[in-house]
């Protein structure tokens, strides 16, 4: 059983109002401690109930510590809570896109965009990631110092590009919007915490490269949709789209109710959300295992020698997912250690109770997966790297319950099929390739942003031969990758 907010008196069981956590400043509240020690708050948290109180400025927000109450409020309940404040700041990027909307607008787009990640298409998807992984990879040079952070995002935002237009854009779009997304992501961690909007208002750096990056992406996508729909329009007006790759599926897809196609402005919307779910989360992830395999060379070493049993000579594919189980044990236990979406937000519809407290109309529900991922009582020895608590099944009971990377219920991740192939095939062909010498000495405490980010992961490139020799043949140039995703 979960904690839960002190009972009332004996025999009682109605809800009441727990008084703060304590801390609070004069005025501000918790909202210092939360802006400038984030995660050691977060968890300091979990010793004081299941649902703590905090107080942000004039208002309360409520923490949930207790992985059962966060999947009520995800699923059986999910009803009772929408989108908080937090994702008016995502509407500034994605507008009306999957990542920021709910209800029933909401229910008929998911409905929609799901064929698009069904197990068949995601075959065809993983021919464009290992081919833009290997090209990556044929560019590095042994000895050669490079930041892997930045690797990574340029990779993930290349593939979710070529996944989203195939062939359709030519290098200086991807490059374009390489540049652009971390000016957007930069900008959403800044400014997701704050729900006056006014530091969004303001004249600051920060907001001029924000306001850029964006208006070149709106217009590059703009144009990308408009020539797609103009160049899949038959003599007669008709829609004769292909299904190749994101976009054109998205332009294919007809509701249920109307027999009608998503109007412009919302397919460049949801190409908006698919570039930012389908970039931030994997990058991440990705810089994060390297860290951790850089300073735990056991486990290294045993993930290579899969590699290499596994793969020979050849790069990573979709056929060898299931072949790799200790490669998805150490993504598992990254994912856990360093889950993207670290804080999420709901908002009550109408006053309700949760696990014993009173929640107004309009109060902030907040958990964190970084706090509920680190509770000892679901992971012993929660700040150790172990990848064998995910051998055969993962934990039991309690750690089952609080792993939620990729969310859970009508807002879970669409894409999480996606992610798993992605992360799956980059960092096995990683592995098959290259060792990586850490140049970052010492702990390395992850920043709290849109994600968690490192500030850079400088490393040093050792090239290695896999066991079963030289990986073979030739890159192909990735300005000609398309898609081979079934029907």
């Amino acid at each position: 059983m979960g904690w839960r907010c002190a009972a009332g008196p004996a025999g009682s069981t109605a809800a009441r109002q727990p008084a703060a956590a304590p801390g609070a400043l004069p005025l501000l509240g918790h909202a210092w401690p939360l802006l400038r020690h984030r995660l050691a708050f977060l968890e300091s948290l979990r010793q004081y109930g299941a649902v703590v109180p905090i107080r942000l400025g004039p208002s309360r927000a409520y923490v949930v510590n207790d992985p059962a109450l966060v999947r009520e409020v995800l699923t059986r309940r999910a009803a009772e809570f929408g989108l908080s404040p937090q994702f008016k700041v995502m509407r500034r990027i994605i507008g009306n896109g999957l990542l920021a909307t709910d209800g029933p607008f909401h229910r008929a787009q998911r409905k929609l965009i799901l064929p698009a990640f069904q197990h068949a298409k995601i075959a065809g998807y993983a021919a464009a990631m290992s081919t833009l992984t290997r090209a990556r990879l044929e560019g590095w040079r042994s000895g050669r110092v490079v930041d892997l952070e930045k690797e990574f995002s340029e990779l993930a935002t290349e593939i979710a590009v070529r996944c989203l237009f195939s062939a359709g854009v030519d290098q200086r779009g991807v490059d374009e919007v390489v540049a652009a997304l971390p000016q957007l992501m930069a900008w959403a961690g800044s400014r997701g915490l704050d729900p006056s909007g006014l530091l969004a208002r303001l004249p600051t750096p920060l907001n001029r490269r924000f306001r850029r990056a964006m208006a070149g992406l709106d217009l590059l996508l703009g144009d990308i949709v408009a020539g797609r729909q103009a160049e899949g329009r038959g003599a007669e007006g008709q829609d004769q789209v292909g299904a190749d790759d994101l976009l054109s599926m998205l332009l294919a897809a007809r509701y249920a109710d109307t027999g009608r196609p998503m109007a412009a402005q919302q397919v460049h919307d949801e190409a908006m959300s698919f570039l930012v779910a389908g970039t931030e989360s994997v990058s991440r992830t990705l810089a994060w295992s390297v860290h951790l395999l850089s300073r735990a060379p056991e486990v290294a070493a045993r993930l290579r020698a899969e590699v290499d049993a596994q793969l020979g000579c050849r790069m990573a594919g979709f056929e060898d997912l299931d072949r790799l189980p200790y490669t998805r044990m150490v993504l598992h236990e990254a994912l856990r250690l360093y889950p993207p979406g670290y804080l999420i937000s709901r908002a009550a519809k109408v006053a309700t109770e949760l696990g014993g407290c009173r929640v107004p109309a309009g109060g902030v529900v907040m958990f964190s997966y970084y706090a509920l991922q680190r509770d000892p009582a679901a992971f012993p020895d929660p700040a150790r790297f172990d990848p064998e608590r995910w051998r055969e099944g993962g934990p039991p009971g309690a750690g089952r319950e609080a792993f939620l990377p990729f969310g859970l219920g009508a807002h879970g991740c669409l894409g999480e099929g996606f992610a798993w192939c992605e992360l799956t095939i980059v960092l096995a062909s990683l592995a098959a390739r290259w060792e990586f010498e850490p140049l970052t000495p010492g702990p390395v405490e992850p920043i709290p942003t849109f994600s968690l980010t490192l500030d850079g992961l400088p490393v040093r490139l050792r090239e290695r031969t896999p066991a079963g020799g030289p990986i073979t043949g030739q890159a192909t140039d990735p300005r000609a990758v398309g898609l081979t995703a079934e029907p």
